[in-house]
């Protein structure tokens, strides 16, 4: 893959491993329509404001209540809409359109979506409570002892395949989120997981043109350089680098620049997970590292493919990703079965000593 100059423009928002944008041709070729124009205008009086939660990028998140439900509820704005080129408000728009067509239990929910009083669009969406994947890591990163009680391999790997169930059901509506990362997987109080900020999702049946944006660590190789069209193995590349994450509790390429992180994804020179001070299962890292593999066409050709190979590893099957040998075969069969196993040796040893024991009793 040959080397470029890559123009980075980072958004001013407060997140650790923030969105860039690569390469911008909307500008060039505005959107023609208004997609404010289909919506309907909302009576200002049903959402009584609370507080901010947020805002980020081109967008602000305030809780309100809704005086028709009764429920609280998180309300997305955009504060500058006036001051707005018309494609940034169609990509507003589309956001809460595609993710409102995305009714997934795993992928947060749309209520509803309008203009209010002022003109200014919106859209509602399920309040959630809890803290993003990302915040989780950070606090296994740093000791923190009851993330630590909470949080253990096994049930992040449980959360991630969540995720992979969300990504899956997507990509079955030909959308592509296009920039997972753990600050995009929100993991409530009480056990729920669901992929937000769709921002960035593209719908690939119809091509996905305009900006090339992502996060640098969990954009693919091919997705950097530009080169073919943006699909469902950006996602897939995606994935493995949260899976790294929840591995070594870091992004990949962590501590780098944001520039070397871009160059080396690019060039595919990624460290191994089992090189970055964790211990890891070689299985976990071969599933790893074939996810985030440089060639698209070495990676899971599907979310189920990388999801499958995850519910075997845990079931003490083989998985695809580390190509078992017979051997290896064999062991995990019989560590599967061991209590079996040992109940045939019982009762074949025990038959053979009776077959002894008659033999020498009618032979004496």
């Amino acid at each position: 893959m040959e080397k470029q100059k890559l123009n980075l423009t980072v958004p001013e928002e407060p997140d650790s491993e923030p969105t860039v944008i690569l390469q911008d041709d909307e500008s060039k070729n505005p959107d023609p329509d208004n997609l404010l124009a289909s919506l309907p205008l909302k009576p200002q009086e049903r959402y009584k404001f609370i507080r901010s939660i947020g805002f980020g990028g081109m967008k602000g998140v305030l809780l309100v209540n809704d005086r028709d439900t009764g429920r609280d509820v998180a309300m997305a704005i955009m504060p500058d809409f006036r001051d707005r080129p018309l494609r940034d408000l169609n990509r507003f728009v589309r956001e809460a359109k595609i993710t409102a067509k995305l009714e997934h239990p795993n992928i947060v929910p749309v209520y509803d979506i309008g203009i209010d009083a002022s003109g200014s669009p919106y859209f509602i969406m399920k309040y959630l409570r809890g803290c993003t994947l990302s915040v989780i890591l950070q606090r296994l990163r740093a000791g923190d002892p009851e993330t630590v009680e909470k949080f253990p391999q096994l049930r992040l790997l449980q959360l991630f395949l969540r995720v992979c169930n969300a990504v899956a059901f997507a990509h079955s509506m030909n959308i592509c989120h296009f920039d997972l990362k753990p600050g995009n997987v929100h993991v409530g109080d009480f056990g729920e997981v669901q992929v937000i900020d769709w921002g960035l999702s593209g719908d690939i049946s119809t091509g996905v043109a305009g900006q090339i944006k992502g996060t640098p660590g969990y954009m693919a190789p091919e997705l950097i350089s530009g080169k073919g069209t943006p699909d469902k193995a950006v996602d897939i590349y995606a994935l493995g680098g949260i899976l790294y994450a929840i591995l070594t509790l870091d992004s990949p390429f962590a501590g780098l620049p944001q520039a070397e992180v871009l160059r080396r994804a690019a060039a595919g020179k990624l460290v191994p997970p089992s090189l970055c001070g964790q211990q890891i299962s070689p299985v976990l890292e071969a599933i790893c590292l074939k996810a985030m593999a440089w060639d698209p066409a070495e990676r899971y050709q599907s979310v189920a493919e990388m999801r499958s190979d995850i519910n075997a590893l845990l079931s003490g099957y083989a998985t695809i990703a580390e190509k078992a040998t017979v051997l290896r075969n064999t062991m995990l069969f019989l560590r599967r079965n061991i209590y079996p196993v040992i109940i045939f040796l019982l009762l074949a040893v025990s038959g053979y000593l009776a077959y002894l024991a008659w033999y020498w009793y009618t032979h004496r």
